[in-house]
């Protein structure tokens, strides 16, 4: 029987709800501009990413504790007598980690009472079976993020349990991982299975501060990530090397994490510059990024090539060396991007910077990940299938939950990674949208959804009705009881500057910059209405510098997709004049007759990724040539192969 998901015995308030968020035992060094809120007062409305966020929770709560934990003890000699979950298995410490942070989010106490299950069990099969504390470094660093948001998000310390299982499990890493191995970060055998050692320092730093123990700084310092940060701190990428995609992006968490413990502003700049250099060279239109999970391939055009199949290469070389340093051919086998990981990711770099800096461009590729990643995907099936890879390819892509790799042992990619970000990435939908300091409320995201204020000891309340990202137009309502504070907006980096603010009605005149925050202060009553219009335009966003005639269409902040191939030829810089709208259709567009290859009659129509159906073929990537003699000479070379 379904979980009924709307059961939620406490107000969505984190006070009411008894949620332990106090003082950390050491201070940071560094002092946030901006103020989250830590995965409470603020509610989904109801739309698409509520609706995923539910389907989470209901499935979630229905896996038997059994089965949970007793794929937790995989490759130990302790069994509980359960089956487990299915396929290569995911990692338990993420699991407490999504059951810490849901029900922070929702408040429903089904969630903080499996997470108590699961972790008490596994605290007392560890006290009898020292070999359940000895993980390997990704599980570790998994579980060491569990605990932590158990004890901070979910306020669960079971009486320093909970600390204890930290220490434990931190003193056996430190007598059982070698530190010898070469720091490149090239995911080959010198490695020695110790893969993703680079995104430890992240919770060790968090374990530091939250108990004051130093034995966790320390250990974090171990295992600084010095070859990337020094390259990066040079702005010499071009001699990094091919390197695993969402762990490198993960490992932006743990330098973020050193700063803020350290206050050392040459992380800051680290983190600023990486940033940069991904969102400007190493991102799809979506904002995914990793195709076949590599960054800094040594290719110049390496995501173009990527999409490109060998037989349309012409003559190009189909190999590459990839993360682990082996010369491999292209395949569609190995997708465009991990969505679940690589939105995981993303979602906590873009938090960082923006609480460390204030500054609004760092919504920018949180805000791509949001509605073109993470929100495209399929529900998560009860089988642990999901869709692994997003795949942008130009001969065409599918949503699809079946995964056509097999781990060598014979497991299916069932309740695999993807399996323990995806339910954190919906929990965080919630906690990326509005942020405060003592005199602003700032929103990031543009949700529908509601947040409660504590300024001061008083409530604000503000609700976002907005239909977005259906709609530009983003109203919010907001309860100020009469005081005086700003509302900042993020505006959106593809605004084009026809943009309009209204304060119940009238036009008030503020400035509006791309990436920079539109503030509105005034004395705000109860009832007051905003209003931020961002009208949408059309726009083509070639794939990168080397091959700028493949290019993705944008509505505003939504990437459309075509349900056939197609050759477009038109003004790109003006698609408004040749890509219509579709008559009584939400964000679909057709071409006009002459516009999609020959014959000259046909047509093509787009519609939003993140609302594609599941198992049908759709392109995203199309090539485009701005006269007809180049349409005519391009269909023939792809009809003469």
């Amino acid at each position: 029987m379904p979980v009924d998901t709307s059961y939620n015995p406490y107000p969505h308030d984190a006070a009411a709800r008894g949620l332990n968020q106090p003082e950390p035992e050491i201070r940071p060094a560094v002092e946030p501009r901006l103020r989250s809120f830590r995965y409470a007062n603020v509610a989904l409305s109801d739309g698409h990413w509520k609706r995923q966020r539910d389907h989470v929770v209901n499935l979630y709560l229905s896996l038997p504790d059994d089965d949970i934990l007793q794929s937790a003890l995989r490759g130990t000699g302790v069994d509980i007598g359960a089956r487990g979950l299915g396929g290569w298995g995911g990692t338990f410490g993420q699991m407490l980690a999504s059951f810490a942070k849901l029900y922070a989010v929702t408040g429903d106490f089904r969630l903080k009472a499996k997470a108590i299950d699961l972790f008490e069990r596994w605290f007392a099969l560890a006290g009898e079976h020292d070999e359940l504390l000895r993980l390997g470094t990704y599980d570790y660093e998994k579980m060491l993020g569990g605990l932590l948001d158990m004890d901070e998000i979910m306020g669960y310390d079971a009486q320093g349990r909970v600390r204890e299982a930290v220490s434990r499990l931190t003193d056996a890493a430190m007598r059982d991982f070698d530190e010898s191995i070469p720091r490149d970060g090239l995911q080959d055998g010198r490695m020695k299975g110790q893969i993703e050692w680079y995104t430890l320092p992240e919770n060790l730093y968090r374990a530091w501060l939250r108990y004051g123990d130093g034995k966790y700084r320390d250990y974090a310092g171990r295992w600084r990530y010095d070859y990337l940060w020094d390259k990066v701190a040079a702005r010499d990428f071009a001699s990094i090397g091919p390197r695993h995609a969402y762990s490198h992006v993960n490992a932006l968490s743990s330098l973020a994490r050193e700063y803020e413990a350290t206050g050392d502003a040459g992380d800051l700049d680290v983190l600023r510059a990486a940033y940069d250099e991904l969102l400007a060279r190493h991102t799809y239109a979506t904002g995914g990024y990793g195709p076949g999970e590599n960054l800094f391939v040594e290719r110049d055009g390496y995501l173009g090539f990527m999409l490109m199949s060998p037989w349309d290469l012409h003559g190009e070389d189909p190999t590459f060396r990839n993360f682990a340093g082996e010369r491999v051919a292209r395949s569609d086998a190995w997708g465009s991007c991990e969505v679940s990981c690589c939105s995981w990711a993303v979602f906590k770099l873009c938090d960082y910077l923006l609480r460390f800096t204030g500054e609004a461009r760092y919504g920018a590729w949180a805000e791509r990940m949001l509605l073109n990643c993470v929100g495209g995907q399929p529900d998560i099936k009860p089988n642990g299938e999901l869709l692994y890879y997003a795949n942008y390819f130009a001969d065409g892509g599918m949503k699809s939950t079946v995964d056509r790799r097999l781990q060598r042992e014979g497991q299916n990619f069932r309740w695999q990674c993807c399996s323990g970000t995806f339910p954190q990435d919906v929990a965080e939908y919630a906690n990326m949208l509005y942020y405060a300091d003592d005199d602003a409320l700032y929103v990031t995201q543009y949700l529908p959804s509601s947040v409660r204020w504590d300024r001061g000891g008083r409530a604000v309340a503000v609700e976002n009705f907005s239909d977005w990202p259906r709609d530009g137009r983003i109203r919010l309502r907001v309860d100020g009881g009469g005081m005086r504070f700003a509302l900042r907006l993020r505006v959106p980096d593809w605004a084009d500057g026809a943009d309009a603010v209204r304060v119940n009605g009238r036009r008030v005149d503020v400035p509006v910059r791309p990436n920079d925050w539109l503030t509105v202060e005034r004395c705000w009553d109860d009832g007051d209405l905003l209003e931020f219009d961002v009208p949408y335009r059309l726009r083509f966003v070639p794939v990168d510098d080397a091959r700028p005639d493949l290019v993705a269409l944008c509505y505003g902040p939504v990437v459309l997709v075509s349900d056939e191939m197609t050759l477009l030829s038109g003004d790109r810089d003006r698609p408004q004049d040749w890509i219509v709208p579709v008559e009584g259709e939400t964000m679909t567009f057709r071409t006009l007759p002459g516009h999609a290859g020959l014959p000259a009659w046909q047509t093509r129509t787009f519609s939003p990724y993140y609302l594609y159906p599941q198992d049908r073929w759709y392109f995203m990537y199309h090539r485009i040539y701005a006269d007809d003699d180049r349409r005519r000479d391009a269909v023939r070379m792809v009809n003469m192969g």
